[in-house]
């Protein structure tokens, strides 16, 4: 999960929007983004860069059904865990989004979660504090 930490420009909470969402299963920090063919919400994995985190457990059925979520800015801090073993990476290694959505990998090809502070050793499960840059 996503969980977010701060706002490096000092607003104290990302803002809630509601957008349209494809049909599936969302919970609060789930990473997502816009799939460009039919402009709804979706899953966001891997290297795709998250434009916003679900702000709601929610189960969408219906097409044209919304979501609320915070949309995602650089200035933004997220914490989150690993899901592989990090212990070699340190601050400033970029990590890829887990399958899962809503966790980061050890994987540094293609990065877009920049890490600015491991809260442990690395290993799997550790919590991370990390950057979409």
């Amino acid at each position: 999960m996503f969980e977010f930490v701060k706002n490096d420009n000092g607003n104290a909470a990302p803002v809630i929007k509601e957008i349209a969402a494809t049909a599936a299963k969302y919970a609060v920090g789930d990473a997502l983004t816009l799939d460009a063919p039919t402009g709804l919400l979706k899953l966001c994995t891997g290297t795709e860069k998250p434009l916003f985190i679900s702000a709601a457990s929610k189960e969408v059925t219906l097409k044209d059904a919304v979501l609320a979520v915070n949309p995602v800015y650089p200035e933004q801090e997220w914490k989150t865990t690993f899901n592989a073993d990090a212990s070699a990476l340190n601050a400033g290694a970029a990590v890829t989004i887990a399958d899962n959505g809503n966790e980061v990998t050890a994987t540094t090809n293609s990065g877009i979660f920049t890490i600015v502070e491991k809260l442990g050793t690395g290993a799997v499960g550790t919590e991370v504090i990390g950057k979409f840059l």
